[in-house]
């Protein structure tokens, strides 16, 4: 089993998990419900992290992930849903509360 990526995002995670799915690359999310036992403190040994099943698979795995890390690294601002007026994360296209989608740029 090797390591992939390591990302305190679980949904981040499953979605990895499922391009490697997809590609035909089993894999497994480790410490799903160990990172958040001590609250307030960051450990970096509990983090979630997706490994492949299969060594052999890890250098392809890789190459797929490459693209969600590094749009993982691009600061998107978070905003104000013109429905309900919930703040959203900058990288959701809709509202996490009630599906509104995000308004367009001015």
């Amino acid at each position: 089993m090797t390591e992939i990526f390591v990302h305190a995002d679980l949904t981040q995670l499953a979605h990895c998990q499922s391009l490697l799915e997809e590609a035909g690359i089993e894999s497994v999310i480790q410490n799903e419900t160990t990172h958040d036992l001590i609250v307030g403190l960051p450990d970096p040994l509990r983090q979630p992290r997706l490994c492949v099943t299969n060594d052999a698979d890890a250098g392809r795995a890789r190459e797929l992930l490459r693209d969600v890390e590094s749009a993982g690294q691009k600061e998107t601002p978070e905003w104000k849903c013109p429905q309900c007026g919930e703040i959203v994360p900058g990288n959701f296209g809709t509202c996490w509360k009630c599906e509104a989608p995000r308004p367009a740029a001015d």
